[in-house]
């Protein structure tokens, strides 16, 4: 397994305007997608303001239009995107962060356009994802469910990478 790092980045300006691009891979499963999300939520410890439990989040990209977002999905196998403005996100109470994403020391393809929507703080007074007993942990996925599906839905519709149906 890759060691994964989250490098927060104060200095990305994301403007309200702005399109995020979400893939659609294993996350088109809301149930996959948040357990995924909160494996990795310790890595946002770093992040002002979630530095106790780190963060729930989804990560997105940075595009200028629909065919940026197609060219860059041409180098990447994602099976279905979304596309949502910062604004949105932001006009629905999430926070959108700039972040640049490591593995094994090395940035992810794209990172310079990275960001994430953070959904919610880990919650306080809970062991880390990782460490808490299975029915603890679907205990956390189920209440946690339904405001990360509600996080994903603002990049409705989905897309299709290869054919540009609506999903």
């Amino acid at each position: 397994m890759p060691t994964r790092r989250v490098i927060h980045r104060p200095d990305r300006v994301i403007q309200d305007a702005q399109q995020l691009l979400v893939r659609f891979g294993q996350d088109i499963d809301v149930a996959q997608a948040l357990r995924l999300a909160l494996i990795g939520s310790h890595l946002y410890r770093d992040v002002p303001g979630y530095e106790a439990g780190g963060a729930i989040c989804v990560s997105a990209f940075l595009v200028e239009s629909e065919s940026d977002a197609q060219r860059m999905l041409e180098d990447v196998v994602w099976a279905h995107y979304g596309l949502s403005t910062a604004g949105a996100i932001r006009a629905v109470g999430y926070v959108v962060i700039g972040t640049d994403i490591e593995e094994d020391g090395e940035l992810i393809p794209f990172s310079e356009r990275h960001v994430d929507v953070v959904v919610a703080a880990y919650p306080h007074g809970i062991s880390a994802y990782a460490d808490l007993a299975r029915s603890e942990r679907r205990a956390l996925r189920e209440n946690l469910a339904p405001e990360y599906q509600r996080a994903l839905r603002l990049f409705d519709p989905r897309r299709g990478a290869d054919d540009d149906g609506v999903r």
